[in-house]
């Protein structure tokens, strides 16, 4: 436990990459869940911190950065977990403070937008809780099973439904190679029902949603870690890697053609960053896997990766 500048950091710290120059803020600590390849509960306990101490240290930012400060995510892990009345009085109070502050954003577990009722999220919403990042990892039931980590593929369907129907933003992450390299049948349903639950979440509108593919990472501590260590799980390399991700792509297809989905694997832990709009730019996308594929210089050496 540590304290930057008189603001209050549980560490260490994890924000999503697109929250980079956001004011970051420690609403709680810690996960409720705690999934087998993540890292963020290892020595962390959770809680939602008291209100008050919340107040305090946006008092404090708005004291040391005022009107700079243009976005804010409440941490940790799934900050949604908080109780509706204390996230809408954290997020109002943020606004009151900071003149330019455009957005709060928030880590999200599908169980806890699912708990939220449709007037909770669209209070949320108004309030300007403007995004909200999910960790799907899978679409493919019995792997997201495996993995412990407490949601289903129709979870995510309508966590997603939910949000957009509060006019709050998707970014939704998937992690390649969690099916591991000694069941290569297990790679391909996972790139498969992953593409089947982002086709079924598309909007039929035009409004921007976000679809993102991490690489499995291993640290040390979890579960994984474990199964490495006893030979039950072997990582995927980075061919097999690609490979999944090329079906993933295959089998994008949405009924809304003018859907405006951001994709990005541009993550430090992928192999090959790859970027554009689904489905619009889906052959762009494979043209580049496949050129990936045969050319291995094309790719992020391992000592390269980070999470």
């Amino acid at each position: 436990m540590e304290k930057s500048r008189n603001i209050y950091y549980c560490y260490p710290v994890y924000r999503p990459p697109s929250e980079h120059a956001s004011l970051l803020i420690q609403l709680t600590e810690g996960c409720t869940y705690k999934c087998d390849f993540c890292v963020s509960n290892l020595n962390k306990n959770f809680k939602v911190r008291a209100i008050n101490d919340v107040k305090k240290d946006l008092d404090t930012a708005n004291n040391l950065y005022g009107a700079r400060v243009r976005k804010l995510f409440f941490l940790d892990g799934n900050a949604m977990v908080t109780p509706f009345k204390t996230l809408l009085e954290v997020t109002e109070y943020a606004f009151k403070l900071f003149p330019e502050l455009q957005r709060v954003g928030v880590y999200a577990h599908a169980k806890d937008i699912l708990k939220k009722s449709d007037k909770q999220l669209e209070a949320l919403s108004e309030a300007g809780l403007k995004i909200a990042y999910v960790g799907f990892e899978s679409g493919d039931d019995q792997l997201l099973q495996s993995i412990n980590k407490h949601a289903t593929k129709q979870d995510y369907i309508e966590a997603s439904k939910k949000l957009m129907n509060a006019n709050i933003t998707l970014s939704a992450t998937l992690i390649n190679g969690l099916g591991g390299a000694n069941k290569p049948e297990i790679s391909r349903i996972h790139a498969i029902e992953s593409a089947d639950l982002v086709n079924k979440i598309c909007p039929s509108d035009e409004r921007i949603w976000y679809i993102s593919f991490l690489t499995l990472m291993i640290p040390p501590g979890t579960v994984f870690y474990q199964r490495i260590k006893q030979g039950e799980f072997k990582e995927m390399n980075s061919f097999e890697i690609l490979q999944e991700l090329k079906i993933f792509m295959e089998y994008i297809n949405f009924v809304n053609k003018k859907a405006n989905c951001v994709f990005r694997s541009n993550h430090a832990s992928n192999y090959l960053p790859l970027k554009g709009v689904l489905e619009r730019d889906k052959k762009k996308i494979i043209d580049t896997i496949n050129y990936g594929l045969k050319n291995k210089e094309a790719l992020r050496p391992e000592f390269y990766r980070a999470l």
